[in-house]
């Protein structure tokens, strides 16, 4: 008897040649990494990644569950956990880090595909709550490792101008600024960007949206300032989540659509947060907020079904 005759949707992709990809795409983020705060990204990325892949092994036996570390999602996890921190962060901060994010939010939930929420943003977010001295020293991109502020300082809580003797636009594109590893860079990011979406892991409308989201925000708060706007969204983390988190499988909505509209809401929040409170970053938080979301933009937004009015509503995520 012929099985799987029904016209099936199928693709070549697999979980990991699709982690694979997102390891690529991380390359060049890596290699500014280093060449703006030294050889010590280097070690700081290997302890997050194996421990996040011991973690997810030791914790997968425990449990007595296949083991699922040849899919590289803990890697990938690992790799971003590491990149989110400054340069001087300790060690044991980016192994608590990891465990947070593959053992309390990915493997307590069941394994890949059934957290709800992003594991390195939940786990970036409760280090910095815990550790805040750690997570915030942040140094300028140089050797030295020497204490900077960051822009998104100067243009938070409140402030709807420029403050003379901020970097230029220039170098926040370059990554001539302090902050997390892997968040300077951002033409690195870009490039990261445009492999993902050609290699068709993800779709453009999540990066973009979240981006446009942010970007409307800043001519609202800025006066119509276009120089203001794009400054936020140069700054921090925000183009570094739009694509390597936003972009989440498990954590965000189904479908092109409502991952657009759950990228612009993310990108709206961003810049709410930045302007609201003496918060600088805020696309953790936003990115959260809307991980709690998520069923709501698959119900909003989840396609009639052929010869029906409606559309069918379910709250379930997957």
């Amino acid at each position: 008897m012929q099985k799987n005759k029904a016209p099936f949707l199928r693709t070549h992709q697999t979980t990991a040649s699709i982690m694979q990809t997102v390891l690529i795409a991380l390359i060049p983020v890596v290699v500014m990494a280093v060449v703006h705060f030294g050889p010590r990204v280097l070690l700081m990325l290997a302890v997050s990644t194996i421990s996040a892949v011991l973690f997810e092994y030791g914790h997968q036996k425990w449990a007595k569950k296949e083991t699922t570390i040849h899919d590289f999602s803990a890697a990938v996890t690992g790799v971003l956990v590491g990149l989110s921190y400054p340069v001087t962060a300790p060690f044991w901060i980016l192994v608590l880090g990891s465990f947070i994010a593959i053992v309390v939010i990915k493997q307590w939930a069941g394994g890949i595909g059934k957290n709800h929420f992003n594991p390195a943003v939940f786990s970036r977010i409760l280090i910095k709550i815990l550790f805040t001295p750690w997570m915030t020293n942040w140094v300028a991109p140089t050797w030295d490792a020497v204490s900077v502020a960051t822009p998104l300082e100067f243009i938070g809580n409140g402030q709807n101008i420029l403050a003379e003797g901020l970097p230029s636009l220039y170098d926040l594109f370059i990554g001539n600024i302090g902050g997390g590893i892997g968040e300077t860079t951002k033409w690195a990011i870009l490039l990261g960007f445009a492999f993902l979406v050609y290699k068709k892991v993800i779709h453009w409308e999540a990066p973009v949206g979240t981006m446009l989201g942010l970007f409307l925000m800043g001519m609202l708060f800025g006066g119509s300032d276009i120089e203001y706007a794009l400054y936020h969204v140069l700054s921090g983390t925000a183009l570094f989540a739009a694509v390597f988190m936003v972009t989440d499988y498990s954590s965000s909505p189904m479908g092109r659509r409502a991952h657009f509209y759950f990228a612009v809401a993310i990108g709206i929040t961003t810049g709410l947060l930045r302007y609201a409170f003496d918060f600088p970053g805020g696309v953790g938080i936003a990115i959260l907020l809307m991980n709690v979301m998520t069923p709501l933009f698959n119900a909003w937004f989840a396609p009639r079904a052929f010869g029906e009015k409606g559309r069918r509503v379910t709250f379930e995520t997957r």
